[in-house]
This record gives C-alpha cells, structure tokens and sequence, in this order.
C-alpha cells in the first residue's frame, strides 16, 4: 500500500488539472459549483407531463428499489473489528427500518409501473379511439358533401315548379 502512495505523482496531476483549466479558460470570477451546468441523471418536468421522464424515473426505481443493509468494510483490522460489532449493537434498530423502507420503494416502484402501463395503454387506446373518429369525420364529411348535392337539386326543383306555378298563374289571369 506504501509503494502505490509513492507512485502517485501529485505534482503532475496538479499539472494536469491547471493545463485544463488553462484550455478551457476557466479563471477565478467563474461561476460558483452550483451554478456550474451538468447533465443531471433524471430529467424533471416541471410545467408538463413527459412519458420520457416518466419511464427513465421508473427504470431508477427499479433498478434501485432495495437498499442493502450492509456494505462493505474496510480500513486496518481494529477499525473493521469496532465497525462489525457496532453493526451487530444496533441491528436491531436498522433491520426494521430498512425493511420498511424496502418495502416502501418496492410498492414505490410498483405504483409508478402501473402509471406508466396505464398512460402508455390509454395512449394506445386514445389513439385507437382517434383512428375512429376520423373515419366517422370522413363518413359524416362524405354524407355532408352528398346531402348539401341533394340540397342544391331540390332548390333547383322548387325553382323550377316556383317558375312552373308562375306561369300556370299567369295563364289563369
């Protein structure tokens, strides 16, 4: 472990990081950490809803829904030795918890799946649902166009008999 200490060579990292900075021009009236931007693992909607979004926060959940209670321990022997007894000294406050918290991220995880089926089936059938309307749009278009045809003939016809009964009329007097 000493020997990997004595290889690092501190200097020439520093070195590295200041020819960085250097190319990229970053100087000390830069922005604060804070406002430096960066590409954020989970996107968040905040003025709409999107499916994209909905589904990468789904995948997380499952992926990530069950917390292990314990994780590896390292350092020197003493430091382990303390670090297993505390774990053993206060499992009986920790398992419950992380039970229960496990159990909550997995119904977590369940709920979000089952919003994400719901929208992505309601989109489907949404869309099925339009595919109809627009074929009954064009079925009541087509009925449309045929009876405004029948329309103008029959306002032809009474023009025709207007005209008709005129001259009857003029014939009687």
């Amino acid at each position: 472990m000493q020997n990997d200490r004595k290889q690092i060579n501190i200097d020439e990292i520093m070195q590295q990081i200041r020819t960085e900075i250097k190319q990229k021009g970053y100087n000390n009236s830069m922005l604060d950490f804070e406002e430096i931007p960066f590409a954020q693992e989970i996107s968040h909607a905040e003025n709409h809803f999107q499916l994209a979004s909905l589904q990468q926060s789904a995948e997380y959940l499952n992926i990530r829904n069950q917390i292990e209670p314990y994780k590896p321990v390292e350092g020197n022997f003493l430091v382990v030795w303390i670090k297993k007894i505390l774990r053993k000294l206060i499992k009986f406050y920790i398992m419950p918890i992380m039970t229960e918290q496990n159990a909550l991220n997995l119904h977590t995880a369940n709920s979000v799946n089952q919003i994400q089926q719901y929208i992505i089936s309601k989109s489907d059938s949404d869309q099925i649902n339009l595919t109809e309307l627009v074929s009954r749009i064009e079925t009541l278009e087509l009925k449309q166009s045929a009876n405004k045809q029948e329309i103008q003939a029959l306002r032809s016809q009474i023009k025709a008999l207007t005209a008709e009964n005129e001259q009857l009329r003029r014939k009687k007097l």
